[in-house]
């Protein structure tokens, strides 16, 4: 439900105390996202995107919602590091018939990323988790269950583009 003008600056019920997330505060998810940040080498766009969510998980304190929205766009923005990263590996690529086939999707970039020593996650939790969002879910999150998913991916970026890590031919 939309809030009334007046009443945008105060708390979402869910964490006014009145519902759900009893003890979090504007200062604390403020303190839950300036942890992470994503260092100066990984490109522009994905910091960017990255930081939209740190922002939708802050300003969730006043709308519930935006957590949620926070989550979902998690995903898309690993897929465009990934992209960045790797995806010029797949391009060009035929089907048996020798049709272009359409840009690798997420699991076959992290499986690629994976297999190249980029990343070190478990990669098959990752696409489970994304699915979950993508295609639509009533879960209600909270703030902790927002926040192990999204530490998993920024380690993951960081990760990714991590000058000292190179690419496995």
């Amino acid at each position: 439900m939309l809030k009334e003008g007046r009443n945008l600056l105060s708390p979402d019920p869910y964490y006014a105390g009145s519902a759900g997330f009893v003890g979090s505060t504007l200062e604390a998810l403020h303190g839950d996202m300036s942890a992470l940040a994503l260092p100066d080498y990984v490109p522009e766009s994905v910091r960017r995107s990255h930081d939209g969510i740190r922002n939708a998980y802050i300003y969730s304190y006043f709308a519930y919602d935006l957590l949620t929205l926070a989550a979902a766009q998690t995903f898309p923005c690993l897929e465009l590091a990934l992209r960045l990263r790797i995806g010029h590996q797949f391009a060009g690529r035929k089907t048996r018939k020798g049709k272009p086939m359409p840009p690798a999707m997420l699991g076959e970039l992290l499986e690629a990323a994976n297999d190249q020593g980029l990343v070190s996650a478990d990669v098959r939790s990752i696409t489970m988790i994304r699915n979950m969002f993508a295609h639509g879910s009533d879960t209600v999150l909270n703030a902790p269950m927002f926040l192990d998913p999204f530490r998993y991916i920024t380690a993951m970026i960081t990760e990714l583009f991590d000058p000292t890590r190179a690419l496995v031919p």
